[in-house]
């Protein structure tokens, strides 16, 4: 079973670029892209390279090459780090950072899928997007990446949730 929180905060935490520790944060989840509310509200103490873990229980369906639903649940992972506004060059050169530890973080789930690691054997890998991200906070940017899974859905009626 893929658990997005804890696989993404597992990757900062061993990405060296990233560093996450409990006593230097570096890792923050959130619900949706528009709501950062952990990241917010350690904003004081953020520096350097951070992920950030999007989990809106966003979902979309489709009989794809089944004969069953699929039901594909949408994940976010942002990494950004921080540049100075008024220099266009440090902007550029934290999205190209970013990038290429993004670029990193799709290589570990490939690999961790192909072993049936953590669940990254539902990964679609069709469905990685990379995009550029930022400014959020005190001037970070970087690059979002957008990826889902396919996931038998279950017909199983559990009858103790009915009336």
């Amino acid at each position: 079973m893929y658990n997005h929180f804890q696989y993404c905060e597992d990757l900062a935490r061993r990405l060296k670029a990233i560093a996450h520790a409990d006593s230097d944060c570096h890792y923050f989840r959130a619900t949706e892209q528009t709501e950062l509310r952990e990241f917010e509200d350690n904003l004081s103490s953020a520096h350097g390279m951070i992920m950030i873990a999007i989990d809106g229980k966003d979902s979309g369906f489709q009989f794809r090459n089944s004969d069953s639903l699929m039901e594909q649940p949408a994940y976010i992972i942002i990494i950004a780090k921080q540049a100075l506004a008024s220099d266009s060059d440090t902007v550029f050169a934290a999205q190209e950072e970013s990038k290429a530890v993004m670029m990193q973080v799709i290589s570990r789930m490939l690999n961790d899928a192909r072993v049936y690691k953590h669940g990254c054997d539902l990964i679609d890998p069709d469905s990685f997007r990379i995009g550029g991200f930022g400014p959020i906070g005190d001037l970070f940017y970087g690059v979002i990446l957008w990826f889902s899974l396919d996931e038998g859905v279950n017909f199983e009626i559990k009858p103790e949730m009915w009336l």
